[in-house]
Order: C-alpha cells, then sequence, then structure tokens
C-alpha cells in the first residue's frame, strides 16, 4: 500500500495528479487493500507456477529420454516450445495492449517471456552437450544471462529480473571455481566472495538509482532487496573468515573499511533502513568470530568464555536494535516532511 501512495505522490510532482485531487487519490490509495481481487490474484499466482512447473517438465523429459531421442527430435521440440513462447508473448501483448500499455509486471505475456527464457537456457545446454563444444560450465549460464537481457529490459517484471541475477551470481561462482584468482591481498579461496559482494552490491545501487529516477522497467523490489542480502551475506562470510583466520591483518581490515562505508552511504546518503539493518548484525557475526577466536586461545574456563560471548552477542544486537529503531523514526519523519 505504501508503493502505491509513493507511485501517487510522483504522478503528483510529474503535474499528472491536480492538487485538487489529491485528497481523493490518496484516499483511494489507502483502500486499495480491501478491494484486492483476490480471484485475479490465484489466478496469475497459478499461471506462473504453470509456466515455470512446464519449464521444467521438459527439461526433464530431455533428460530422461535422452538416448531414445534423435538429434532432429530434441531440437525439434526445444525450438517449438521457443516459437510458441514467442507467439503466445505477441498475442497476449495484444490483447492486453488497452489495460497493460507498457506491457510491464506480471502480465500474461510476461509469463510467456518467463517461459522463452527456460526455453534459451535449455537449447543452449541443448547446442553444447550435443555438439560437446567443449565450454566451462560458467560459460553457459554467462551466455544465457546475456540473452536474457532483452527479456528482462522488455519484460521490467521483478521475477525475470531475480532469475538473471541468479544466473549472473552463478555464472561468477563457476567462473572462479574453474580458473580461481588473485588479487593485491586477496587469495583464490576469499577474492570469489569479494567480487560476489561488490557486483551484487553495485546492483543494488543500479536498482535504487532507476527507481528514484522512475525507470519503471527497472521496477523489482524482491530482486533489490536480494542484490542486498547477497552482497553482505557474501562481506559477512569473507569477514567470518578472516577472523577466524587473521594470518593477513590487512585483508581483516578490508572487511571494516568496506563494512563502514556500506553503513555511511545506508544512513546519511540512501537513507534505506534494510541494507543498514544487515550490515549492523553482520558487524556483530564478525566481531564474535574474532573475539571467540582471542578469548578461546590459551583458554582454561571455557565456561566464563562462552557466557561472556552470549553477553556480547546479546548486548551488541540490543543496542543495534534500539539505534535501528531510531533510525527507523528518522528516515520515516524525513519521509513524511517531504510529501508534506
Amino acid at each position: 500500500m505504501s508503493n502505491l501512495r509513493e507511485q501517487v505522490w510522483r504522478w503528483y510532482v510529474q503535474g499528472e495528479i491536480a492538487a485538487e485531487q489529491m485528497p481523493k487519490a490518496l484516499m483511494l490509495a489507502g483502500q486499495s487493500h480491501a478491494t484486492v481481487d483476490w480471484r485475479e490474484k490465484i489466478s496469475q499466482l497459478l499461471l506462473w507456477f504453470g509456466v515455470l512447473f512446464l519449464a521444467v517438465g521438459v527439461i526433464i523429459f530431455l533428460a530422461f529420454n535422452w538416448q531414445d531421442l534423435s538429434k532432429f527430435g530434441k531440437f525439434a521440440l526445444v525450438q517449438a516450445l521457443l516459437l510458441i513462447c514467442s507467439c503466445s508473448y505477441g498475442w497476449f501483448r495484444w490483447q492486453e495492449r488497452d489495460t497493460h500499455a507498457e506491457g510491464l509486471g506480471a502480465t500474461k505475456a510476461n509469463a510467456s517471456l518467463l517461459g522463452l527464457s527456460f526455453m534459451i537456457g535449455a537449447l543452449l545446454a541443448l547446442v553444447g552437450q550435443t555438439y560437446q563444444t567443449g565450454a566451462d560450465p560458467w560459460q553457459l549460464f554467462a551466455i544465457w544471462s546475456l540473452c536474457l537481457l532483452p527479456l528482462v529490459w522488455l519484460a521490467g517484471f521483478d521475477l525475470l529480473w531475480l532469475k538473471l541475477l541468479l544466473l549472473s551470481n552463478a555464472s561468477v561462482v563457476l567462473y572462479f571455481s574453474t580458473w580461481p584468482q588473485t588479487l593485491w591481498w586477496f587469495d583464490a579461496d576469499i577474492f570469489p566472495l569479494v567480487v560476489i559482494s561488490v557486483c551484487n552490491g553495485l546492483g543494488y545501487l543500479f536498482f535504487y538509482g532507476a527507481t528514484t529516477l522512475g525507470f519503471s522497467r527497472c521496477n523489482a523490489p524482491i530482486t533489490q532487496s536480494l542484490t542486498v542480502v547477497i552482497a553482505l551475506s557474501a562481506l559477512t562470510w569473507y569477514g567470518c573468515w578472516q577472523a577466524a583466520d587473521m594470518t593477513n591483518k590487512a585483508s581483516f581490515a578490508f572487511y571494516w573499511l568496506y563494512a563502514l562505508a556500506i553503513l555511511v552511504l545506508s544512513r546519511f546518503v540512501l537513507q534505506q533502513l534494510f541494507p543498514l539493518a544487515i550490515v549492523c548484525f553482520s558487524a556483530i557475526a564478525v566481531s564474535t568470530v574474532w573475539l571467540t577466536t582471542q578469548l578461546f586461545i590459551g583458554a582454561n574456563d571455557e565456561m566464563n568464555m562462552f557466557l561472556l560471548l552470549s553477553l556480547y552477542v546479546v548486548g551488541c544486537t540490543t543496542m543495534a536494535s534500539v539505534w535501528l529503531t531510531k533510525v527507523r523514526g528518522l528516515f520515516n519523519g524525513a519521509q513524511s516532511s517531504q510529501e508534506a
């Protein structure tokens, strides 16, 4: 509901809603949750699940009957489904030209694009397996991601953005597992975590900036939230690894500088509570691992050490929760003043 009220406010700023119509528009936006057409929502949910299960079923069918199907039969099946999905998109897009002028969001036409995205991956895998191209696994996911870019931009739907995000991360992980890399003080084990964290962090900034500027094709809140979760999860894993090892102090210091940059950016520039909360609890987790390694070296009374760690975790999480609650109030107050 808050997203709808924000959209109404953007329409008012853009001059699409007159000032005298704003009270009525905000009232209707506030009442929109009571007039949800649950039949339509359930119908859309079943449609998307049906497309997912149909695509997975085709892939499983090909894998199970690999020896029985001829080369022509395999390609004919996948390419026929590619053609069906493409024609279905054109047909549904024509039917929805009045209700969804831009064709963005959870529409029947974009459900066809989702099926098309799965068939593209199936075709790429089929080519590689049939002709034994010798390509590394990461290349399949990388090429698949590139092929998805036009579909994602055309649909502007969160689920396709999410699929592109997962495929991109999978290609990065597979690339570094195939070709280990090192850079500066990052060895081959931790460098992939740094790359994943930085790339997903840049992805979050991309979605935030695009949403702020009003690019409706990049309105993907689930994908945007997942980018920061992946980025800070990889950073936390990296930090815990360095805190437990402590052979490279420069690498451990990098974690704190990176976390501090995210905290400052989230608090004072972006004013986003979600990444701010995650980075706070990430710092608590990493500091707890470091404190554990320091306390248990040569410790005789392990029970008291566990008690001290428990008190530390409880105290830090309590202080972080209280501070985040205050920050949330400040963010809400600033947002209310801007709307007023």
